[in-house]
């Protein structure tokens, strides 16, 4: 009896004193739906922010350093869309159309810390008085990696489709 309650307040005293240990980020669990919504959120943003606007901070926040975009049979990097933007803003007239980007996913793909889809793009500019004086579409496919961040985009591959 005396080494049954020996034994017991030994066990008792062991596991008062144990700190709860954290997850490791390999341990950390995802959702696969949460993120697939949050990957496709990435595209729309990356499109209204970086390939709609002007602002060449936003290519950072949506893309890794890393990353390239296959445009059409061009290689283009962070640096070139952030001239780009640069132009687009130097050349952009007050009553220019403004771009409205929508998407059909039809395939995402998780692969550990990254996620591959494919989706229809459709931009359509509209002007002023919310007309729609042009539209084009691509079929693309885009690469994102989970970061410290959030989800950022790595890759990209844009093809136009014909009109």
């Amino acid at each position: 009896m005396r080494y049954t309650l020996l034994l017991f307040l030994a066990t008792f005293l062991c596991t008062c004193d144990r700190a709860p240990v954290a997850a490791t980020p390999a341990e950390t669990t995802t959702n696969p739906a949460t993120d697939q919504a949050a990957v496709e959120q990435l595209i729309q943003d990356a499109f209204d922010h970086v390939w709609s606007g002007t602002d060449t901070a936003n290519v950072g926040r949506y893309h890794t350093e890393d990353f390239v975009i296959l445009e059409h049979g061009e290689v283009w990097t962070n640096d070139t869309i952030r001239n780009w933007q640069l132009r687009q803003a130097a050349t952009r007239r007050p009553d220019a159309p403004r771009r409205l980007n929508s998407f059909t996913f039809f395939r995402t793909e998780p692969a550990g810390e990254d996620i591959w889809l494919a989706y229809h793009n459709q931009a359509h500019f509209v002007s002023a008085a919310g007309d729609t004086v042009r539209a084009m579409g691509w079929l693309e496919s885009a690469v994102a990696t989970r970061t410290a961040e959030g989800w950022k985009l790595r890759m990209m591959h844009s093809t136009r489709k014909a009109r």
